[in-house]
């Protein structure tokens, strides 16, 4: 395991034994007293809706004296089977904490606009308030929509945090505007000397990625793309500009910080291979390819690795394993075969992605 992802765990597990407690925001800012919200039930006469499907807590609408909240509280054993699953409440409580320090300051609190609100959050309670935002989970994306998004994320990592679960339900669209809310999975890092909380050992990891592997591509598999098609490209070329544009200014930004000339390399080339592939279709169909199978690759690797499978799981095996059988050269010339899978032939990961999908049919959540 990367060692600095290890001390971070134990240092979360070391906390969260201690006895300590975390509390973000004031009592009087809640509704009802703290102790009281704990104990709410979906049955519940302030409860007007309830989403039980959160692998980790579950979240209750709220509407208490003309005002709807949102209250969040920790399940008693979270559904997802590894540490960083374990210690997603406690992480996020964290990081509400760090959002509530930074929005005290106007600079950060304009930059941070899509960013939820804390109201209140007591760890040992188990629960985070949060004022009730309307909208849907975001299902459709556009320019302003992509812009929102990796604007926001990269000012977190000008922050020092690393948002790495930028999955569907994490993200509210609100009639156009953009909320950013669920954080358990979010970590500290140095943005000038390290390309994520991972430090310096996974550059495959940055804002752009983890919305395209989380989210994006996903939401691609579900409506069915399985290839680049006219539709899928301009929205493919849409995200690319603006991530362009985005991580232009990062790298400005790391420039006028006197970041290490690793983490701008990194930043300089990412963003030359996306320049390169705007200019020419055949290049943006090729890097769309390599994009969306990374992204099924490693959101395959998450769900094992948390035990939490579902039906979305299996159909990006069959994506995976269309990829290998038809264009495994061009995953290979293109550097989509990395960590355990570099260096294999074609029948070797076919194999490999046989057994792996007998896993995931064995860790579907009910």
């Amino acid at each position: 395991m990367n060692s600095r992802v290890h001390a971070r765990q134990q240092a979360q597990l070391a906390w969260d034994i201690s006895g300590q407690n975390l509390i973000v925001g004031q009592r009087e800012a809640c509704p009802l007293p703290p102790e009281v919200l704990a104990t709410l039930t979906a049955a519940s006469p302030y409860v007007i809706q309830s989403f039980g499907g959160g692998l980790t807590a579950q979240v209750l609408r709220l509407s208490i004296d003309g005002r709807e909240y949102t209250l969040k509280q920790k399940r008693a054993e979270a559904r997802v089977q590894n540490i960083d699953g374990q210690t997603s409440f406690l992480n996020e409580v964290q990081r509400r904490a760090d959002f509530t320090r930074l929005k005290a300051d106007p600079v950060w609190a304009a930059r941070l606009q899509h960013i939820v609100p804390t109201l209140y959050a007591d760890y040992r309670l188990g629960i985070i308030l949060s004022p009730w935002l309307p909208g849907a989970p975001l299902a459709r994306f556009d320019t302003a929509i992509f812009r929102q998004i990796l604007q926001t994320v990269v000012t977190c990592e000008e922050a020092g945090l690393m948002e790495w679960d930028l999955c569907p339900g994490n993200i509210i669209d609100d009639d156009g505007h953009v909320w950013l809310f669920d954080f358990g999975y979010m970590y500290p890092f140095d943005p000038l000397r390290e390309f994520n909380s991972n430090g310096l050992s996974d550059p495959l990891f940055h804002a752009c990625e983890r919305f395209e592997t989380r989210n994006f591509f996903g939401w691609l598999l579900k409506q069915s793309v399985q290839q680049p098609n006219a539709e899928s490209l301009a929205l493919f070329r849409a995200l690319k500009e603006v991530a362009v544009e985005v991580y232009q200014h990062k790298l400005c930004w790391l420039q006028q910080q006197e970041a290490s000339a690793v983490v701008c390399d990194w930043v300089r080339d990412i963003t030359q291979r996306w320049q390169a592939a705007l200019v020419d279709d055949e290049a943006l169909a090729a890097l769309f390819e390599i994009e969306y199978f990374r992204s099924q690759v490693l959101d395959i690797e998450d769900d094992l690795h948390g035990k939490s499978c579902t039906e979305l799981t299996l159909r990006r095996f069959a994506v995976v394993e269309q990829c290998l059988q038809q264009r495994y050269a061009a995953l290979q010339q293109g550097g989509a075969l990395f960590y355990d899978n570099a260096g294999k032939s074609q029948a070797e990961l076919l194999t490999l992605y046989r057994h792996k999908r007998a896993l995931a049919e064995q860790y579907q959540l009910r």
